[in-house]
């Protein structure tokens, strides 16, 4: 509820056509942004992972530099994979992603 109380605060103080030139308003806008949250998660940068780590059912570890390098010798594609990354979740066959 203070989410929905926070937006309807922003377009009340937007409404105005100019209060971009208001320094007051704009201030008021900005600490009110800052509260407020969207709930989704940040996307992960993948760049910034030194590598992709696969293990196996038989325990066997493959380490990956780059995500495409993990998607052409894993054969299944870049959704999939950081979907397993992200929910830290087996594919069907076993095999699990991480980031190192």
């Amino acid at each position: 509820m203070k989410n929905k109380d926070s937006y309807y605060r922003i377009l009340n103080l937007t409404a105005e056509s100019g209060w971009i030139n208001r320094p007051e308003v704009v201030q008021e806008v900005q600490e009110i942004g800052k509260s407020v949250t969207d709930g989704r998660a940040s996307p992960m940068n993948y760049r910034d992972a030194n590598g992709i780590k696969v293990i196996d059912q038989e325990s066997n570890v493959r380490e990956y530099t780059t995500i495409s390098e993990c998607v052409i010798n894993e054969k299944l594609c870049r959704a999939t994979i950081t979907k397993h990354i992200k929910n830290r979740s087996k594919t069907k066959d076993g095999r699990t992603f991480t980031t190192f």
